[in-house]
């Protein structure tokens, strides 16, 4: 008999409890930036351990429960992004404090990384600036599948399947597989790293060979770090650009061990996969031990954590004692479901970019959503950001991946700030997604002149005139304030010497929008409001401007 253990199992965090001293809020980019969906904000007590811990919801909401009152602070870590670290709550018993947390955007960029190949290899993942910056994004992927599994709330249907190959041509002499219902993450576990320290990554018995392979944990773990050296690599994996993890035993022990590279993606520093290969194998001639490995590709749910989507380990194969063939065991997840919502785990992606058609630049922190074209097509109501697991938030270029998609037609739609201020409902476009042939999509907003019409109801459509949308909002918390009257001031020159005073006047509505029409364009603006504390000027040089004003509390 040949057994193949393969698990990818994790670390943190607990769910938070119902009662108790609460912190919650919203968390977005600094200056009043877009809100910061699907980032993994952390509760740390005074020595810096994660006593709570959450993914932020699609309007960059959360909510965290400290066990007992104390000072807090929050740790906000987005893949490709630097991680922050806020100063010190004050939670009282049993009080809830509300703030608003802004994060500097400060992207990680792996593709300026400069990677030496001199075969260095380092006794620890933090050591060198480009190997610890890689290292970063690797661990910060790696927390969010341990505290999914540790949390509770994730169920997978997955296919596991065998195939015995021929030993030179692999082809598939026998195959079996088997499908698994709600099955907690992960299909497979690893054995404690103590075991693995102590024993290696193959066993082999008279009646059966193990081979093992790290989980999460053990990646993560002291042991892992202390038993292996480290380096840094660059090749395309997969048809696209890689950063690539290398790890290798430090020790020349004579236990079997494992060697291998963790691969990211370049462009979005997201987990990508896992190679590995076995050594100090006690083997007979005729295996070709290049063919004896592992690999797992990992994935991401929509704004949570990552999970392994595909595995597989592949070894020798005996009969009776003889070499016959390898023996190739692996699984794919099917489908993700959680207390209130579920994912089909397709392999597709749709990509693309937002445009701005006022100022013809990409527009950041735009929402894209994606639903089944049919129900777009039975006028069924759009869905709720937080309904649909499709969706992603445009970056500072403007570009969008949503990952995870069955291969069919979808109904993809744009939302922003700017265009609710505007009061546009998002407008959905048709899109053929397909693993297989990958394209990428442009939107582009509604033009100048569309929305102009839209803001501006009742004012007749001159040359020369435009309009200011913006939001009236708190200066310390950011939040959008109604009511607020908001005064556009500026000068038009009459004749040589002489200029007129010119002011249109709104109020923020009960969201905090306002719209100031009728305004000259390609003077200079000024916005006031009553107690003169969001004054701000800018020129009027588009048909819209979008331009916020902030008020004193």
């Amino acid at each position: 008999m040949v057994r193949a253990l393969l698990a990818f199992a994790a670390l943190a965090g607990a769910a938070s409890p119902a009662t108790g001293q609460t912190i919650s809020g919203t968390v977005r980019e600094t200056d009043g930036g877009p809100l910061i969906p699907g980032a993994f904000i952390s509760l740390l007590e005074k020595s810096g351990e994660a006593v709570r811990a959450d993914f932020t919801a699609p309007g960059g909401t959360f909510g965290l429960t400290a066990p007992v009152p104390g000072q807090y602070r929050l740790r906000i870590e987005r893949i490709g992004y630097a991680t922050w670290t806020t100063e010190p709550y004050e939670l009282s018993a049993g009080h809830v404090l509300s703030v608003t947390v802004e994060v500097p955007p400060r992207p990680v960029r792996l593709r300026d990384l400069r990677v030496d190949v001199t075969g260095s290899c380092f006794d620890d993942p933090s050591q060198g600036p480009a190997l610890a910056t890689v290292w970063e994004e690797l661990r910060k992927a790696l927390a969010t599948a341990v505290w999914a599994e540790e949390r509770g709330d994730l169920r997978f249907n997955f296919t596991r399947w065998e195939r015995i190959l021929e030993p030179r041509m692999l082809t598939v002499r026998e195959a079996t597989s088997r499908t698994y219902l709600r099955q907690p993450l992960p299909p497979f576990r690893s054995v404690p790293v103590a075991e693995l320290t102590r024993s290696g990554f193959v066993v082999v018995t008279e009646e059966a060979s193990e081979y093992r392979a790290p989980d999460a944990n053990v990646l993560l773990s002291r042991e892992f770090r202390t038993g292996h050296c480290f380096g840094l690599t660059r090749a395309t994996v997969g048809g696209a650009p890689k950063l690539g993890i290398t790890f290798r035993p430090r020790e020349r022990r004579r236990i079997p061990q494992i060697e291998g590279t963790l691969w990211l993606d370049e462009k979005n520093a997201h987990l990508d996969r896992a190679e590995l290969s076995y050594r100090n194998l006690s083997l007979p001639r005729r295996v070709d031990r290049r063919l004896i490995g592992a690999e797992i590709v990992f994935d991401r749910l929509p704004d949570g954590p990552f999970y392994v989507r595909n595995w597989w380990i592949r070894f020798p194969f005996f009969e009776d004692g003889s070499f016959t063939g390898y023996l190739q065991g692996g699984g794919s997840v099917k489908r993700a479901s959680g207390r209130d919502a579920a994912w089909e785990m397709g392999h597709a992606v749709a990509l693309g970019i937002v445009r701005d058609s006022v100022s013809r630049e990409p527009l950041a922190g735009a929402q894209v959503i994606l639903r089944p074209w049919e129900d777009a097509a039975a006028f069924v109501p759009p869905p709720d950001p937080a309904e649909t697991p499709f969706s992603a938030t445009t970056d500072r270029d403007g570009r969008f991946l949503v990952g995870g998609l069955p291969d069919g037609v979808y109904a993809l739609s744009v939302d922003h700030s700017k265009l609710r201020t505007a009061g546009f409902r998002p407008n959905e476009t048709r899109v053929v997604v397909e693993e297989l042939f990958p394209s990428e999509t442009e939107i582009w907003t509604p033009s100048a002149e569309t929305l102009y019409a839209r803001i501006c109801r009742e004012a007749s459509p001159a040359e020369g005139e435009g309009a200011v949308v913006g939001v009236a909002r708190d200066a310390t918390t950011g939040r959008p304030i109604p009511g607020i009257p908001i005064e556009a001031l500026w000068s038009v020159r009459v004749r040589r010497g002489v200029a007129r005073a010119i002011s249109e006047s709104a109020v923020s509505d009960g969201q905090g929008h306002f719209a100031i029409c009728r305004v000259t364009l390609g003077e200079t603006i000024q916005l006031r409001t009553p107690d003169d504390s969001g004054v701000v000027e800018f020129e009027q040089d588009a048909r819209i401007v979008w331009q916020d004003v902030t008020v004193e509390p």
